[in-house]
């Protein structure tokens, strides 16, 4: 019998960047649209999950409210499909998302942490210190590259 393969942020992750900054040979900006994929499954269930959380909904008793289960059937799912409690994975998903807005946005980090999910600046970087002993803003100076900010365009 075939191993089922777990899902990775990276398989469920919906962008949250709408356009990207382009110029052209006479070096004038402009923006182009860029399709997000709001069903990176095809999997109804999975797709309400990964939507939620690309729009900041990362509440495990919301999620499991509107998919009408329990938050233990949630957790279940989670280690099942992602080898991860689903509070693993919310917060891997978070920090992806978070790690992109501030990799290639002008956005505070208070509007970092409200995009992504985290509700606060004080909590984002609660989390970040807990789980990559650096601040919000380390991680924003390490990882943006010449070029990046405001290369793409945010949702909403």
């Amino acid at each position: 019998m075939a191993e089922l393969k777990l899902m990775t942020v990276d398989d469920l992750y919906i962008s949250p960047f709408v356009a990207r900054r382009v110029y052209n040979e006479d070096g004038v900006m402009s923006w182009v649209p860029i399709e997000r994929n709001v069903n990176p499954t095809g999997m109804p269930v999975v797709d309400f999950i990964a939507r939620s959380l690309a729009e900041g909904r990362s509440n495990m008793e919301w999620i499991a409210r509107q998919l009408g289960c329990s938050g233990a059937d949630l957790q279940g799912w989670s280690r099942a499909m992602t080898g991860m409690d689903f509070r693993e994975f919310r917060r891997a998903y978070l920090f992806r998302v978070a790690d992109d807005l501030m990799r290639y946005t002008s956005l505070s980090i208070d509007e970092v942490a409200r995009r992504s999910g985290f509700c606060s600046a004080s909590l984002l970087s609660q989390q970040y210190r807990k789980y990559r002993n650096r601040t919000p803003v380390e991680v924003r100076q390490s990882i943006r590259q010449p070029r990046d900010e405001d290369r793409y365009k945010v949702w909403g």
